[in-house]
């Protein structure tokens, strides 16, 4: 009986093993896995979507780029080519400036009658009044409009021109002289005559050496006849000096000539056009200014020119253009041996009037022991020269300039 139940029992079983179990277990994994592997197309089809969308922009802003490049060197190369044309054009019209440009700078200095009739020039010159004795207020008119610093001119009828200079006469006594004593027995006060502006006539130049071959030529650079009367007058035993063209306050209505210095030079430019002066005269022992108002008094621009002087071993004679000049603390702060003008001899060209300047070069010389004068290369200075310097011998002593010029004191 028992055995027949656990039979019977056992043949219904297998026919309910084949429904519960194994069909649920691979029910339940079957959906996780098939939910895992829905996921992953729809991010691939996501990812899809969004790719497209960035290629698009990097694609746009290439091709603005691209514009952007083209146009600029489109214009580019407009511009460089309107250059090119610019250049070529103005490339047949230099030949007309360049000339205009160099011939103003060596046109001569202005011809005499609007340096006669020109007031303006005189007002802006410097505000000292000159002492003019009565006798040149008396003299034929053509060198009477001589004032403050003023402009006179030097004729020269050889060479059909004309040289300028600038007057300038203290009222006041040399500032760098002491007065000397006369002593009784063997004092002879000393005196020199510097003729300027040297370099045009060379009769008058031979001519004023035959006077007294003591008596000191200042030679202009770049002059006609400059450089022969430098080797003619070295070899007769002259004192040469350079007659250095400097800027004046009227520049550039009046202009120094060749060989000028400037105020508007660099250094370089100053220091280069001085050492070509000075190598245009040959035999130069020392340097005096030509004209000269305005760059005597730019104490820069003397250190400047000091500085080649010393190195050349010059000396310097300020010629006292301007009541302003720098030339004396310049010199004493270089060591430089130095002195100054103290009369011009020949501001009127007229003998009487010359002798009395040669008369008060010799009272200056026995107040201060020595004085300069400084005259030109005039008819009536050669005569007034003749005329007076013989008479010297008792007076005074015609030295070269080279023995009155020394170290400013400090």
């Amino acid at each position: 009986m028992a055995q027949t139940k656990s039979t019977g029992g056992t043949k219904k079983r297998p026919g309910k093993k084949a429904k519960p179990p194994a069909p649920q277990k691979t029910t339940k994994t079957a959906p996780k896995k098939s939910t895992k592997t829905k996921k992953k197309p729809r991010t691939a089809s996501k990812a899809g979507t969004k790719k497209p969308a960035k290629k698009k922009n990097p694609d746009f802003f290439h091709e603005l780029k691209k514009t952007v490049l083209g146009i600029a060197i489109l214009v580019s190369v407009c511009l460089t080519a309107a250059m090119l044309i610019d250049i070529f054009i103005q490339a047949d019209r230099p030949v007309a400036p360049k000339t205009q440009a160099v011939a103003q700078p060596q046109d001569p200095v202005p011809p005499p009658p609007r340096q006669k009739h020109q007031p303006p020039e005189t007002k802006r010159l410097p505000t000292a009044e000159p002492k003019i004795i009565s006798k040149a207020k008396s003299l034929k008119g053509k060198n009477n409009s001589a004032g403050k610093s003023s402009i006179a001119e030097s004729s020269l009828p050889r060479e059909g021109s004309a040289i300028v200079y600038e007057v300038y006469e203290d009222v006041t006594p040399a500032p760098t002289k002491k007065v000397i004593p006369p002593k009784k027995n063997n004092f002879v006060p000393r005196i020199a005559i510097i003729i300027d502006d040297i370099g045009y006539n060379k009769e008058l130049a031979m001519g004023l050496f035959n006077i007294d071959k003591n008596i000191t030529f200042s030679i202009l650079p770049f002059s006609p006849a400059g450089t022969q009367l430098a080797h003619s007058l070295s070899a007769k035993g002259a004192e040469l000096m350079l007659h250095l063209p400097m800027e004046p306050t009227q520049y550039p209505k009046v202009n120094p000539g060749p060989g000028a210095l400037l105020s508007s030079m660099s250094p370089d430019e100053l220091l280069t056009q001085l050492r070509k002066d000075i190598h245009a005269v040959p035999g130069t022992v020392g340097a005096n200014n030509h004209m000269g108002s305005r760059l005597t008094a730019d104490s820069d621009k003397m250190n400047q020119i000091f500085t080649v002087l010393k190195q050349k071993n010059l000396f310097f004679v300020d010629s006292r253009t301007s009541a302003e000049s720098k030339g004396e603390q310049s010199a004493r702060m270089f060591q430089l041996k130095f002195s100054h003008r103290d009369v011009f001899l020949d501001n009127f060209q007229d003998i009487e009037y010359i002798s009395g300047q040669i008369k008060k070069l010799i009272k200056q010389a026995k107040d201060h022991g020595s004085a300069i004068g400084i005259g030109h290369p005039h008819q009536a200075t050669l005569d007034a020269l003749k005329r007076e310097l013989p008479k010297l011998k008792e007076k005074a002593r015609l030295v070269p300039a080279s023995r009155l010029v020394e170290v400013p004191e400090s």
